[in-house]
């Protein structure tokens, strides 16, 4: 199943002036080996991505802003960048809109065309 995208993002000041705008979504999932007890079972994944822009104003290309995927928990930081983005993410009033595709990579690690961004869409924004 696609992911549901929490259309709020919230948006704090991070190091140098950089914003962080945290951009949630879930995953619903089901099954599991097969006549195990878990066949029909359902579950919810919970994650985020982060997008670190230099202001919450105008518009920004791939190329001047940084996502960042993974877990970020008590732990420790376990992201990394997404590379390769292309797109735009802009930004009207206090709405957000993400237009960005990311490359699709081969398992030779060739990149094989482009894909829409899994959390393309328009965020309402939060500051916090």
């Amino acid at each position: 199943m696609p992911p549901v995208i929490q259309r709020v993002a919230y948006a704090q000041v991070s190091t140098n002036d950089t914003w962080q705008v945290q951009l949630r979504y879930s995953i619903t999932s089901s099954g599991g080996p097969c006549l195990s007890e878990d066949w029909f079972k359902k579950w919810t994944s919970y994650s985020t991505n982060w997008a670190y822009l230099k202001a919450l104003d105008g518009a920004m290309t791939a190329e001047q802003i940084i996502v960042r995927a993974g877990v970020k928990d008590e732990f420790g930081d376990f992201t990394y960048a997404i590379q390769g983005l292309r797109g735009t993410v802009s930004f009207d009033k206090d709405m957000m809109t993400v237009q960005l595709q990311q490359p699709r990579v081969l398992p030779s690690g060739a990149v094989h065309g482009y894909a829409p961004y899994y959390l393309n869409g328009t965020y309402q924004i939060v500051r916090q």
